[in-house]
């Protein structure tokens, strides 16, 4: 199996502090650069680079190695007076000098204002993130079901039961005309609670009908 790169955050915020803790192990295995101009705390495994990260010549410097880089996290920093309008361009055109100097590279980026996502959307971004949107969403999920809240941080954590995704040849389903129910079937032979597939970047169907065909190049989402 192709060893995974390195990772590289863009920006410096409480955010990125979070993810550092979730990430100890990648950290340690495989490292992380971070580009920000604010102050970073010495951590295992973490490179912090001064620079600030939507400057091209700044993504280009050899200690990033973005060439080598397997993911890259765009995090919505704000410096001193910045609007978040001001933020999200930023990020816009981060993601623009990302993607020209690595076309294959996995691109996240945390976005504050959704009507930005059409532009996201055409730099070919892999994931958007709206915190806006998840922060609110999961009030109203609280409101409608109390007490569900510990249910979805345990699943967004990579601690214990989480949601994770595979392959049909990385389950050993390799024969042909594939459907839903046999992957339904292969979940609970193996303890496994499926919840989907993602078809193509930012194509995901949750719950599939017992005879949707699964094609090889799927993606499954699970909770294991």
């Amino acid at each position: 199996m192709k060893k995974k790169g390195h990772i590289v955050f863009c920006g410096f915020t409480s955010a990125t502090e979070i993810a550092l803790k979730e990430m100890q192990e990648e950290t340690k295995n495989r490292g992380v650069v971070i580009l920000s101009e604010k102050e970073v705390p010495k951590i295992d495994g973490v490179t912090h680079l001064n620079l600030d990260y939507f400057n091209i010549k700044n993504l280009q410097n050899k200690k990033v190695k973005l060439s080598e880089c397997s993911v890259c996290v765009i995090f919505a920093e704000f410096k001193e007076g910045e609007t978040s309008r001001v933020v999200d361009m930023h990020t816009v055109l981060t993601v623009y000098n990302i993607r020209k100097e690595n076309p294959e590279i996995h691109i996240i980026a945390e976005i504050i204002n959704r009507e930005n996502t059409a532009i996201i959307n055409e730099l070919k971004c892999d994931d958007i993130i709206f915190k806006e949107i998840i922060d609110l969403n999961l009030i109203v999920k609280c409101v409608l079901h109390p007490n569900i809240s510990p249910i979805i941080y345990d699943l967004l954590t990579d601690r214990g039961k989480t949601i994770k995704e595979t392959s049909l040849a990385e389950i050993g389903l390799s024969k042909d005309n594939i459907i839903y129910q046999d992957i339904r079937l292969h979940g609970l032979e193996q303890d496994v609670t499926y919840l989907g597939y993602m078809s193509g970047a930012n194509e995901t169907v949750l719950t599939p009908k017992n005879d949707c065909v699964i094609l090889p190049n799927y993606r499954l989402v699970y909770i294991k």
